[in-house]
């Protein structure tokens, strides 16, 4: 069998690669940029293909990234949630909306972001944590990629969703995440560099009275000093001196 032939073979459906892996198969960067002027190949980025022809899968993309380039990338937040199975809102629009983040200062490649999918790259950089933690193997549609674990995923959402006039988005998530492991979530509380975030993450669990909460040491998580706005023109929630929705139209901020 032929290098070119063997390489297509080895070549899933929907998945890209670069000139890295083509080497590594015995094609040389000539032999490549001959194969992607023959139309064997398609340009997605500088020394990125996929096969002529194919629809590339984002699982793909994010397979690249982080099998072959090595980014310090994870699928997170909602994204991360739903392949959990917690999605709780449809998308809007016609794409679809890929949750991307790093806790490292990195640029998140452009030409990822222009193409003309059924899909849209959402990239932040996060400090929310030094480096990542606790994430998730996730094998599906013939793709091996890494997602927040649920535990990180909820305090990234919590982290990034607009909360300034109501919680009932993040609370609606944390709600269906009753399952979630106390000794993770307590690790990451005590990692977490977000006071708004632990705060917000806590008052709801204890609020939703959620199993793994009463399994917390509380003590370990620095939660900062003083009071905090989050809800605007909420209510002063006193253990966690923190604004939330107004239930009862007393204690203002």
């Amino acid at each position: 069998m032929s290098k070119i032939n063997q390489v297509l073979l080895d070549w899933k459906t929907g998945d890209v690669h670069g000139i890295k892996w083509l080497k590594e198969r015995g094609l040389s960067r000539r032999h490549s940029y001959h194969y992607l002027q023959e139309g064997v190949f398609y340009k997605l980025g500088p020394a990125v293909f996929s096969k002529f022809g194919d629809e590339v899968d984002w699982r793909g993309i994010i397979r690249f990234f982080q099998e072959e380039e090595r980014l310090p990338i994870h699928v997170s937040t909602k994204t991360a949630l739903e392949l959990h199975g917690h999605g709780h809102y449809l998308p809007l629009g016609k794409k679809e909306r890929v949750e991307v983040t790093s806790f490292e200062k990195i640029n998140f490649p452009k030409w990822a972001q222009a193409l003309d999918y059924p899909y849209t790259f959402v990239f932040r950089k996060s400090s929310l944590f030094s480096h990542e933690y606790f994430l998730s193997e996730y094998n599906e549609n013939r793709f091996k990629i890494f997602i927040s674990s649920r535990e990180l995923a909820i305090l990234e959402l919590i982290d990034t969703i607009d909360i300034i006039y109501s919680l009932e988005t993040a609370e609606n998530y944390l709600n269906d995440l009753t399952t979630l492991r106390p000794d993770v979530v307590q690790k990451l509380l005590e990692k977490c560099r977000s006071i708004k975030a632990k705060r917000v993450f806590l008052y709801l669990a204890d609020k939703l009275e959620l199993p793994f909460f009463n399994k917390l040491d509380l003590n370990k998580i620095s939660l900062g000093t003083g009071k905090r706005q989050i809800v605007k023109g909420g209510e002063l929630n006193q253990k966690y001196q923190i604004t939330v929705d107004r239930e009862h139209g007393e204690n203002p901020f």
